[in-house]
């Protein structure tokens, strides 16, 4: 394999974006190197703020791992949260990848040279979660076992609507006034429920979390508003039944499914060919996603887990997305596994804006968290300024 001290060095000399330019410095910089070249055997939590290169470094690891670490391209599993984001990923792997084979072809030697041979670095496992869970089901199904089919949102509402809430909503054709009552709560506009698409724009979301946070529908239904609580808890399982008779999946039910199965043993056409999972957005994740990964890094032995997040950007907490899981990853994980004890590092230098704003951001943040308290106004001052108001 490839020495770990020459990794570096070949990247700079084989991809023309990483060449010596005396104008942004060295590339990649002290701390991505440090995380390019972390051990694999210790896990790995990255930190990295807007425009600091965490794509690079996530693709430069992979590569490593392929290079260096003497995996192959099919060993390695890259998520990330959007397909957009999975596709930029691929390609890089792809440019990067063949860039770096072809550079050191010419002067690689014995091991390095069929390890070379072997690697197709279309191979790669990317994508997002759900993609890969789709994958893996599809492909570890027996011969006679038809794919389950992944449903789109409208035909999977339409599903829910007719086998679920229908029946249980209504009565004497008219809103169960108990249900909306109780779904309030969940609308953002706290407005009345009159109709059944109001109805659906509330209970999807309901229901997926039911998924995605691990829900134990017998303490739900024990909550306060039991009835409604009870009826919405039929209508779950309803549906529920309804797709698993018909061979049919959502989105929140594929990784549900897949999680399932994996703890089942049911996937060890994937989990004994991967030795490196590598996370993007983490702050993205919700605690089945969490369970999923833990599971695949428990599952495929003596695997290499590096997960990338950014505390500041969780977008997705209407999905189930859940920032403190990549704030607390390191004791979660040693909580999961352990004796798995992950090392965090920051990737902090901001290559997407000008130097002049993130002086002026830097600047502004350090007067905010050095300055003192502004004092309260006095009672006279108050009464001004609701006069100018």
């Amino acid at each position: 394999m490839l020495p770990l001290d020459r990794f570096i060095p070949a990247i700079r000399a084989a991809i023309p974006r990483f060449q010596p330019d005396p104008t942004r410095g060295a590339t990649p910089n002290a701390e991505q190197e440090t995380c390019i070249l972390h051990a694999p055997s210790v896990p790995l939590q990255i930190v990295a703020g807007p425009g600091s290169g965490k794509t690079t470094v996530l693709v430069l690891r992979a590569l490593r791992h392929v290079l260096v670490d003497g995996f192959l391209p099919e060993q390695v599993l890259l998520t990330t949260f959007t397909e957009k984001a999975a596709a930029e990923i691929r390609t890089r792997l792809i440019e990067w990848g063949r860039q770096l084979i072809a550079y050191l072809r010419p002067q690689a030697t014995g091991e390095l040279i069929a390890h070379l041979d072997r690697i197709d670095v279309n191979r790669f496992l990317t994508g997002t979660l759900d993609s890969i869970c789709e994958g893996a089901l599809r492909d570890a199904r027996s011969a006679t076992d038809p794919a389950p089919a992944l449903l789109e949102g409208f035909a999977a509402d339409a599903i829910l609507f007719r086998r679920g809430l229908s029946s249980i909503a209504y009565k004497d054709g008219k809103l169960d006034p108990t249900i909306t009552a109780f779904l309030r709560k969940f609308n953002f506009e706290q407005e009345e429920i009159h109709n059944a698409g109001q109805l659906m724009k509330i209970v999807r979301p309901l229901f997926d979390r039911f998924s995605h946070d691990r829900i134990d529908l017998r303490m739900f239904r024990s909550g306060p508003n039991a009835a409604a609580r009870d009826a919405l808890a039929t209508a779950y399982e309803q549906y529920s039944q309804e797709l698993a008779s018909t061979n049919r999946l959502d989105f929140a039910k594929l990784e549900a499914t897949f999680f399932e199965r994996l703890q089942g043993g049911r996937l060890n056409r994937l989990t004994d060919r991967i030795r490196a999972i590598l996370v993007d957005e983490y702050q993205d994740t919700n605690l089945l996603q969490e369970d999923i990964y833990f599971e695949l890094h428990r599952r495929a032995a003596g695997s290499t887990f590096t997960v990338v997040g950014d505390d500041d950007q969780s977008l997705y907490r209407f999905r189930g997305a859940t920032v403190e899981l990549f704030r607390d990853f390191a004791g979660r994980l040693h909580a999961a596994i352990p004796g798995e004890l992950p090392v965090r590092h920051d990737l902090v230098s901001n290559y997407r804006s000008t130097p002049e704003i993130v002086s002026y951001f830097n600047d502004f943040i350090t007067t905010i968290l050095t300055s003192p308290p502004p004092e309260s106004p006095r009672p006279s001052q108050k009464s001004e300024r609701s006069v100018l108001r």
